[in-house]
């Protein structure tokens, strides 16, 4: 057997410092959540679930009291939909700028910029106005042009040098084709930066997915959020651990299926290698 070398040893462990960083507040959430809440709050904690009171219990009123399963439908339905919203148009605009020479371009790139750095709390004051006296609060169809939108900026600053590394030989021979400016975008473009749409994909859902600001602020019950939801589980007198925990399990399950079967095309998109 071959002798570890010293850097091999560094980089186990960090690997280990690393996935134990992530995997034990996941752990003692699945634990805090198997447990009675007057178990929870002992002096001396429980570092794993014991049998004899092992219990599904704070599962079971979180899915019947507070229809948490609708509350994560809604996340999911509003932001892959708004994902769609932002890459479409974050690929257009980033097309334009570096495939196309027109008069206010440089003035769109520093826009981006401009709006990059505005943070995004102060829109809400302004958007709630608005939005209040349009009859549109506590819609879907709010919320994902809330989070289609905002995204638009920083995706297309992401679209960048990937457009800007695209080979124009093929644009030109899409053109020749008889394909439009967005025929181009969407059948050629698109397609050839499959893995880098799918990375920033995900990355676009998941910031959306994770959000606090705009759900809390623009829905109430129809379009509500499985993040502002979870806030209601604390009463008056009582913090329920264990169905906070619970609630919080169910809310990462979607996010945590999307980044185990797509990762590769995480890896492959944000570094540029080819899959295997």
């Amino acid at each position: 057997m071959k002798r570890l070398k010293s850097g091999d040893v560094l980089r186990l462990l960090g690997i280990i410092v690393v996935v134990s960083l992530a995997f034990v507040p996941i752990y003692w959430m699945l634990n805090v959540s198997l447990l009675p809440e007057t178990e929870v709050i002992r002096t001396s904690p429980h570092y794993y679930p014991p049998p004899g009171i092992l219990t599904l219990e704070a599962y079971k009123e979180i899915l019947t009291e507070y229809s948490v399963f609708t509350y994560i439908l809604n996340s999911i339905i509003i932001c892959f939909l708004a994902t769609v919203v932002t890459l479409l148009l974050s690929f257009s605009i980033a097309y334009s700028i570096a495939k196309h020479d027109f008069k206010l371009k440089k003035y769109v790139y520093y826009g981006i910029i401009w709006l990059l750095a505005l943070p995004w709390v102060v829109y809400v004051l302004p958007i709630f106005k608005i939005v209040s006296g349009l009859g549109l609060l506590d819609t879907h169809i709010l919320m994902i042009m809330l989070y289609g939108f905002s995204g638009i900026p920083l995706f297309s600053w992401f679209a960048l040098p990937f457009m800007h590394t695209f080979p124009n030989e093929l644009i030109d021979a899409g053109r020749l084709d008889g394909c439009s400016e967005w025929g181009v975008v969407w059948r050629i473009v698109m397609p050839s930066l499959k893995n880098a749409l799918i990375a920033l994909f995900i990355l676009r859902f998941v910031w959306a997915y994770n959000d606090l600001l705009y759900s809390l602020s623009f829905t109430f019950h129809r379009a509500k959020m499985i993040m502002p939801a979870l806030l209601e589980f604390p009463g008056l007198y009582e913090m329920p651990y264990a169905k906070m925990a619970a609630g919080g399990l169910l809310a990462m399950l979607p996010i945590l299926l999307i980044v185990v079967i797509f990762q590769k095309y995480v890896v492959s998109g944000l570094t540029g290698r080819t899959l295997k």
